[in-house]
């Protein structure tokens, strides 16, 4: 499977994890979609940056996976931290007024779906957000 695929199925299982008010008449389109694999390759970016150390590691199936326990401990912990940094993220790429109506939702729907994300889509979004 290509990458772009990879990430775009990632990106809809964020987008599908949403809970989104039902008054409002949301579609997932493909700016849509861009913009979740940016928001989720950031914050890969800033575990990476965070755990440096781990790059001595030389096997990738290790590395994949002290990553994996990474997310899935980062989410865990659920501390104020990690929230303002994923926010800080998603305001990044969000509007003004995306981020007022789907900032929180989408959020949760990242550290919802992070924590039960697969070694082959670790490594995807892992091999995205170093090219």
């Amino acid at each position: 499977m290509s990458n772009n695929i990879a990430l775009e199925k990632i990106a809809k299982k964020v987008l599908n994890n949403m809970e989104l008010p039902k008054e409002k008449n949301y579609g997932i389109d493909p700016i849509t979609i861009i913009i979740v694999i940016s928001v989720i390759l950031s914050l890969i970016r800033v575990i990476q940056e965070c755990r440096k150390n781990r790059q001595l590691v030389k096997d990738k199936n290790e590395y994949i996976s002290l990553m994996k326990r990474d997310i899935q401990e980062a989410i865990l912990k659920d501390s104020w931290l990690n929230r303002w940094r994923l926010q800080r993220i998603i305001k990044q790429h969000l509007t003004k007024e995306q981020h007022k109506a789907y900032g929180k939702a989408l959020q949760y729907s990242i550290m919802g779906t992070g924590i039960n994300l697969t070694e082959d889509e670790v490594y995807t979004l892992m091999e995205a957000s170093n090219a």
